[in-house]
Parts: structure tokens; sequence; C-alpha cells
């Protein structure tokens, strides 16, 4: 694949050159990112956070083989997590995990085809829609879907939980981040996790608005909506009251039942200390599309390789600090030589005095394995196992 330069960077910045990194000449030689690393066909809503924080380190983290080819013949470089780490993340997820059985009871679904798995997720949304009608004001863990902003790639999420007024019908989407520490996340950590929550809401009110349909998914899913269900799925479905044989029925039902609800207007973040679950800070945001739009327009290029990887910005480098990838980042070495410059004067170990001095990461959440280097005391933790109110289908997050 061959991408001009002028394709490469934004230019409007000065300090970012227009040529590429040697990560993106292997990517442009293997396949764009979206080929490579999400094979099934989507992008996932927090693989888009975590693209916000620093995209150089997504890339690293999807493919490390890249950031350790640049380490000397016969050198060690060390880019595991810690079992302190571990266990950070091992908690957020666990305290996620409760939250949601406290409402939703396991059901074991049979999973076989690609069919099955997306009934499974229909049925999930289904389930907290009509939650709602017969009178619940909470709905956890549920997923969604969609094309947000006419864009040509399809979106996958989970919400953590939606809030519902019966009297007024507002929905209220709230996203809960674990903090190991008591202090509250720095701006960085808080526009990373408003920004997925917004995209949450996007996909949410898409779906309320019609916008999202079965054909224009499936042109990029690649399902056959005309097969009928394994056992499993069918058995599920006749006990929910449905008599859908294959997703294109159930398609249909699901996405009627969501426009029976309204659009979100409305965000909440919340962090909790993970050894109390204490709040320790609450932000809510008035819901307005245009603060993510040009974002994620300009995310799904890197995805499709139409243009080069990019670093965090020169007042950002501090999140370097936190960074696994750091030592070796060829975007801080080369691309972005404030920032290299600026953390060497620190010390040896390249960490700016300027920064935050311990050097930890953790991982992002919602079924994602890789770590993405933020910091533990600003980082969320939240995966789930599988579907819990129907478990045994995949829920789209690796």
């Amino acid at each position: 694949m061959d991408v001009g330069c002028s394709n490469c960077y934004d230019t409007s910045n000065t300090d970012r050159p227009n040529s590429f990194l040697e990560c993106d000449r292997l990517l442009a030689t293997n396949g764009p990112p979206k080929q490579r690393y999400r094979p099934k066909r989507y992008l996932i809503v927090s693989d888009l956070a975590k693209q916000l924080w620093c995209e150089q380190q997504l890339l690293y983290g999807f493919s490390p083989e890249i950031y350790l080819s640049r380490a000397l013949p016969d050198s060690k470089v060390d880019i595991d997590e810690t079992d302190e780490q571990k266990a950070t993340r091992r908690k957020g997820a666990d305290i996620h995990l409760a939250r949601e059985q406290d409402i939703n009871k396991p059901v074991p679904v049979e999973i076989i085809t690609r069919e099955d798995d997306w009934a499974v997720r229909l049925l999930n949304l289904q389930f907290a829609v009509l939650s709602f009608h017969n009178g619940s004001k909470v709905a956890r863990e549920v997923p969604i879907f969609g094309m947000p902003f006419g864009i040509d790639d399809v979106i996958y999420g989970i919400v953590d939980e939606l809030q519902y007024d019966p009297d007024t019908h507002a929905i209220v989407i709230s996203e809960l981040k674990t903090r190991r520490s008591n202090f509250p996340p720095k701006k960085s950590q808080q526009d990373k996790d408003l920004y997925q929550v917004s995209l949450y809401a996007q996909l949410f009110n898409e779906l309320v608005q019609g916008k999202v349909n079965k054909h224009l998914l499936n042109t990029h899913l690649q399902l056959d909506l005309d097969a009928e269900f394994s056992d499993g799925v069918r058995e599920r479905l006749k006990e929910s009251g449905s008599d859908a044989l294959t997703l294109s029925q159930l398609f249909d039902i699901v996405l009627s039942q969501v426009q029976s609800l309204t659009c979100i207007e409305f965000t909440n973040l919340e962090y909790i200390l993970q050894e109390d679950n204490s709040t320790i800070l609450e932000v809510k945001l008035n819901y307005d599309p245009e603060n993510i739009k040009a974002k994620v327009l300009n995310q799904v290029r890197w995805w499709k390789g139409e243009r080069g990887t990019v670093g965090v910005d020169v007042e950002d480098c501090w999140k370097c600090s936190f960074c696994r990838f750091s030592e070796l980042c060829e975007w801080r070495q080369k691309i972005n030589p404030k920032v290299s410059e600026s953390n060497l004067e620190g010390g040896s170990n390249g960490v700016s005095q300027n920064c935050e001095s311990s050097k930890v990461m953790s991982e992002q959440v919602k079924l994602e394995g890789g770590s993405n280097g933020e910091p533990q005391n600003c980082e969320s933790s939240k995966v789930t196992s599988e579907q819990v109110k129907l478990e045994g289908g995949s829920n789209g997050e690796p």
C-alpha cells in the first residue's frame, strides 16, 4: 500500500514532519491497522479511547514486536506488567463484574456460529430496552453498535451503565472508572474517558434515531442474515418470548424496540477508589456530538491506513513517564525530539523531572488484553469476562 506523505500527518503542526515512521512503513507493507488488528470487521470503542490517549502506544500494544525491533542485539527489554499491576487490573474487573451481577443473572447460551454470537448481543441489548419498559431504572453492560457520523466502518462497544427515569423517560449514560489512588485523574485522563462515554452516547443515539439498519451493518460484518440460529440460541429466544429464527428477523425486532427510547443528552463519568468503592470524582457533561465528530473521523483514517501514526504532543509528554514503551519509542526519539530531549534531561532512565517519576502502566478496559501504559492511579479497569446476562457469546472485545 502506497500512501503519499501528504496523508501521513497533520501539516498544521510544524513540529511533526511529513514523513513515515518506520512502524508505519511496516504497516504499509503488512496491511492497515484494521486489517491486522481487528479482523472481525469492526472497531471497538475502547480502542479509540486508547488511541486518543496515545496512538503510538496503541500500535506498540498491538504489535510489541515492532517496538522490540528497535532494541540493540542481545539487549533485554522488559515490557511485561508487574504482579502489582496485574492485581490492580483484576481488582477493577472484579468491581465491575460485581456491579453487573447486582442486577443481571448469568444465563448460559451455547454459541456455535457468528450469527449466534450476534444474536446474543442483540438479546442483551433487547434485555436492557425491555427492562426499562418493565420498570427498571438501571441496565448494565449494554452492547451497542453502529456507524457513527456516517463513517464507512462499524464500531462496537459495551456501555457500562444506562440510567432510566420513568417519569421523564430520560436516559443518562454512565461510565465507571476504578482507581488505585485517591487522587483525581489528570485532565488528559478525564478527556479520554469523556471521549469514550461520548462515543457510546453517539452510538446509542443513532440506534434510537433509526440510523442503524441490518443491511448496512451486514455489508461490513458479512453475516448470513437468513441463516437459522443454533439450538441453544433458538431455545433462549423462545424463553424470552421471541419467535425470531434468523438474524434478519431479530435485527428487525430489536432495532425497532430500541427506537422506543429517547436519545441521551447527558453523560456521567464516575471515578471510585478500588479499596472501598468510595467516590473520588464525578463528572457530568451535556452531550454534544460536535465535540467528538472530528476526532472519530480522524481516528478512522489511521485504522484504514490513510495516515501515519501520531504520538503525544509536547505538552502531554508526562504520559511517557507511565508508558512501558517510552524507552525505545520511535515517536519520542525521531518525530518529536522535544519530548525526548526534555525527558532525557531528567535522568538516565529517560523520565523527565517535570513528569511524574513512577513508571507504571495499567490495562484499559472492556475485554482487551493489552496494556495501554496509562498510570494506574488514572486508569479504569473495566473488564467483563463474558456477557453476563447471556453468557457464552463473545462480546466482541478480545
